[in-house]
């Protein structure tokens, strides 16, 4: 299966809603503005040096983010197009920050920054004008919040209150602008053609095959002199598809192609064969039996373990400082004060090196260069025989993670926050996967089971409760014959089973997901000693009573 790149994840999560008729051939191009640069360096200056409300604390520090976009979309169902447009937008977001590194306006609940768009044409004042208006907006509210947050404190014991933010290099770095050319015409009569391959599978109820191309040009600058733009571009073909079985019960199963150009994404032909497995797949997992309820070791494939982690340790290890006045469930999501603690078997090592922009040559969505604070990406090793070292970090501080790892990014311009880049997991004592079979079925066999259960894909899950498996497999003990199951979810799994795992792959594989933001794990298969999986309770949907009228027969 293939996955999108971080250069493209704004594209895909936040295509507008209303889009434009596009062109029959498409030129995406946003050219680099000079003009663009100056103002924002400009305004920023102005309202460091000027910005005062009366006797109220002038602003530490100013940060202006922009994005300047061009896309275009393609939708199609069943050989039929739903939706064609472009969209050309430059949007900016402004955060101030008022008082001082010490205690500021921030992470008091409220996610920081002011939005609002800016002019296309490279006009310098009216581009000022539109800074200027959020800058005043975010600055007074800046200053209400910092008089309310410290009137909270002063009732308050603070003694181990961490500060509010870290000092940071300055970085100046200024790239060439994005584009992407190609025949739109072509491309709509691919997607169309792609869509219409389902009317070949009689048991797909529903399908969709969209297609997303983009061009964006990104430009930060603060206060402090860093100034950075980037142009990235990106291609998107995602294509899902959903059944029910006899029972009502509904299944679904998706692809992904992703690049930066044309001539990396894979051919029209490899696709339309990828659709026909998945949908053989989709209908097999429709005839399988159910398994009510499972207690016992599992087997994970590589990229169904990078999901797995991802719930379990990904959100743990990101250093988030605690926001005023949350409570104790907010310390629940940390692995703090697991630091200079096992977390995982000693023989685990984890890092996190979002410098890469593939491995083995598949494309890592969480490569980046410079995180969304301006801070260049570099390797942090965070799990060493086992026991957690260190932990991701944006410029504000927790109480024992002090300094940015470069790993402050948001979703969207949206506020900034730790989270994983590009995680690698390696065991040092891993075996041949085909050995891993064998210690599922001796494992199994030490505690009395007939069968034990291997997870070829899982969908992406949160906080200790991995996604729902997609394709599962009952391996029996005796034979070790395979039968596949539907209809499992995971119960609450706790952190400490990582520290349960019995063996890893020397193999790895890629995971990538988009929640919150774009990440991707580089992990190997895994065999848990004991998890624990049940078939929901809940009520299906009567299955359709007339067949899809592609079937049809007059």
């Amino acid at each position: 299966m293939k996955y999108m790149t971080n250069r493209i994840i704004w594209l895909i999560v936040f295509l507008p809603a209303t889009l434009r008729v596009a062109p029959v051939h498409a030129d995406l191009y946003v050219p680099v503005s000079d003009v663009l640069l100056r103002a924002m360096i400009d305004e920023v200056d102005r309202s460091n040096k000027q910005l005062e409300l009366d006797d109220l604390p002038r602003p530490y520090f100013v940060m202006y983010h922009v994005e300047d976009r061009a896309s275009l979309s393609l939708t199609a169902s069943f050989g039929g197009l739903v939706n064609a447009g472009t969209q050309r937008s430059r949007h900016a977001i402004c955060r101030v920050r008022v008082g001082d590194m010490e205690l500021d306006n921030t992470n008091v609940g409220r996610g920081g920054g002011t939005r609002g768009s800016l002019p296309f044409e490279d006009d310098y004042t009216a581009i000022r004008h539109a800074l200027w208006r959020l800058t005043d907006r975010e600055y007074k509210q800046g200053v209400e919040i910092l008089t309310r947050k410290r009137t909270y404190l002063r009732d308050k014991l603070n003694e181990d209150r961490p500060a509010d933010y870290t000092p940071a290099e300055l970085v100046k770095q200024l790239k060439p602008a994005a584009a992407i050319t190609f025949d739109q015409d072509e491309w709509t009569k691919n997607v169309i053609r792609l869509s219409a391959r389902f009317k070949k599978h009689a048991s797909i109820q529903n399908s969709r095959v969209s297609f997303f191309a983009g061009a964006v040009n990104s430009y930060l600058v603060n206060s402090e002199g860093t100034q950075i733009r980037k142009g990235d571009t990106g291609i998107l073909i995602g294509i899902s598809a959903t059944l029910q079985a006899e029972d009502g019960m509904k299944l679904s199963d998706r692809l992904s192609y992703v690049a930066e150009q044309f001539d990396e994404l894979a051919s029209i032909d490899d696709i339309l064969d990828d659709i026909d497995e998945l949908c053989d797949k989709l209908t097999a997992l429709s005839k399988a039996p159910t398994l009510d309820q499972y207690v016992g070791p599992v087997l994970f494939d590589a990229p169904a373990a990078g999901r797995v982690f991802g719930s379990l340790l990904s959100p743990g290890i990101c250093a988030q400082p605690k926001p005023l006045g949350a409570g104790s469930s907010w310390d629940e999501r940390s692995m703090e004060k697991k630091i200079g603690l096992r977390i995982l078997p000693r023989s685990f090592e984890v890092y996190d090196d979002a410098t890469h922009r593939t491995f083995e040559d598949e494309i890592l969505v969480g490569s980046y260069e410079f995180d969304d604070e301006g801070t260049p990406a570099r390797r942090v090793s965070l799990v060493e025989k086992g026991v957690l070292k260190n932990m991701l970090a944006g410029r504000a501080p927790t109480r024992k993670v002090v300094g940015t790892t470069g790993h402050a990014r948001g979703i969207d311009l949206g506020d900034p926050r730790a989270t994983v880049g590009c995680m690698y997991i390696h065991d040092k004592q891993a075996i041949p996967t085909d050995q891993l079979k064998a210690k599922l079925l001796s494992t199994a066999k030490e505690e009395g089971l007939t069968f034990a259960l291997r997870i070829e894909s899982c969908e992406g899950g949160a906080w200790r409760r991995p996604g729902k498996p997609i394709y599962a497999y009952k391996v029996y003990v005796d034979d070790g014959r395979e039968e596949l199951v539907r209809g499992l979810e995971f119960l609450s799994v706790p952190v400490r089973s990582m520290k349960r795992i019995v063996a890893a792959s020397d193999e790895l594989a890629v995971s990538n997901t988009l929640s919150p933001v774009a990440g991707s794990i580089i992990s190997p298969a895994v065999l848990f000693e004991e998890l624990e999986l049940r078939k929901p309770e809940k009520e299906l949907d009567k299955r359709p009573i007339l067949p899809p009228p592609h079937l049809r027969k007059e």
